[in-house]
């Protein structure tokens, strides 16, 4: 069983959001994050995060040569960045996800995504608002 982040996109006040939106996010490693690393961020939508990665990358191999580490140590530094960010890429995606105004809304588990989105929408109560006669019963009287 895999476990997925639910991540809902912010509408205005009273709109439940699109169920099309709705982004699944598997937890856990993630192999063409680590072989790909800033370009796994960028097919993803994390540009912030693609260009920080490599930025950073860059910037460890411009400072390694400068200092003259041995092209050794670079490379196991490049390859250990690039573990760190198999296993923390899609928190980078959940973070530029929250920076574009989703909300994580749930946690569900499944064998694959289409298990994941079936466990999560059959329970789904998306906000809505109440209708006017309703709402004008509930408000508070002075």
């Amino acid at each position: 069983m895999a476990i997925f982040t639910v991540h809902v996109p912010a509408t205005r006040a009273g709109e439940p959001p699109p169920a099309e939106k709705v982004v699944f996010l598997r937890d856990g490693f993630s192999l063409s994050a680590m072989i790909f690393g800033p370009l796994w961020l960028a097919w993803n939508r994390a540009w912030i995060a693609a260009i920080g990665w490599s930025t950073l990358l860059a910037a460890i191999a411009f400072i390694g040569v400068k200092l003259g580490f041995p092209k050794r140590m670079l490379a196991l530094v490049t390859i250990a960045l690039s573990v760190v960010l198999g296993f923390e890429g899609v928190r980078l995606i959940a973070w530029n996800l929250a920076w574009r105004g989703f909300r994580e809304s749930s946690v569900v588990t499944g064998d694959n995504i289409d298990d994941a989105e079936e466990v999560f929408f059959h329970d789904w109560r998306p906000a809505t608002p109440l209708p006017p006669a309703e709402a004008a019963r509930e408000e508070p009287r002075s």
